[in-house]
């Protein structure tokens, strides 16, 4: 599979973006995140061709929350700004509209950077770059399995309820018959994620991975100058961005 530029860049690089994007957003209104870097990273999500599990993870991981947060924060606002709309019981005002704006838009810039990381990063690659700044192997082994235990998770869990409904257990309806079919798969579920976890705790220990030595690895990444050149700018541009933040506020 041809990898594209993003795809391409040292993790470390990337995760300077994630990091350095979620810096701006604290310091800066809701326009940065929804206005910039949401379409900055769907722009590098295009590019890498990535656009279309990036858009629909986003969307299913901030629709929720991004509502609920609206909701929320509109109809519990007693403000004396203008109205902007007015129906009934509900009252929708100017100064609730931007606090939710500024609240959601963390979570937006959050949510999109990650995502972005994760679509263009192997988790492979990403452990192999932290043990390379001499982070402890086991640190970086956790970070890497915690990753990967959500999607193997999900894909246990299809196979436990496919298996359920070869046995004539109805899996597929309404909400009711969903919510019967899921809880009697959890036990399943839970009892061979264990029993991997064993698994895998014993093949470590078989391999010395708890032995105090130099960790090696099959795989190789080095960080290029286009890696060092984009780490060093993001970090300058991130600087100069705060500091003129902190002469607009006190001045």
């Amino acid at each position: 599979m041809k990898k594209g530029f993003i795809t391409k860049l040292y993790p470390l690089t990337k995760a300077m973006f994630v990091g350095c994007m979620l810096i701006i957003g604290l310091v800066s209104d809701w326009r940065v995140g929804y206005l910039v870097v949401l379409p900055l990273c769907l722009l590098f999500a295009i590019i890498d061709g990535v656009a279309k599990p990036f858009i629909i993870k986003v969307f299913g991981a901030l629709v929720v929350f991004v509502v609920f947060i609206f909701a929320f924060k509109i109809f519990l606002d007693k403000s004396a700004s203008p109205i902007v709309f007015q129906y009934a019981f509900i009252t929708i005002r100017q100064q609730g509209i931007l606090d939710a704006l500024n609240q959601t838009s963390i979570l937006t810039i959050l949510a999109s950077a990650i995502i972005l990381f994760f679509e263009t990063t192997d988790v492979e690659e990403f452990m192999i770059s932290l043990q390379q700044i001499n982070m402890s192997h086991m640190i970086s082994y956790v970070i890497l399995s915690t990753l990967q235990m959500i999607p193997e998770m999900f894909k246990k869990s299809k196979i436990i309820m496919q298996a359920q409904q070869a046995r004539g257990i109805e899996t597929e309806g309404n909400l009711w018959l969903r919510t019967k079919a899921f809880f009697p798969s959890l036990g399943p579920l839970i009892i061979s994620s264990i029993a991997d976890l064993e698994e895998r705790a014993i093949t470590l220990e078989v391999r010395g991975f708890s032995a105090d030595v130099k960790k090696t690895s099959y795989k190789e990444i080095n960080k290029t100058p286009y890696d060092r050149t984009i780490f060093w700018s993001l970090i300058a541009a991130t600087a100069a961005y705060i500091g003129w933040r902190i002469f607009t506020w006190l001045f």
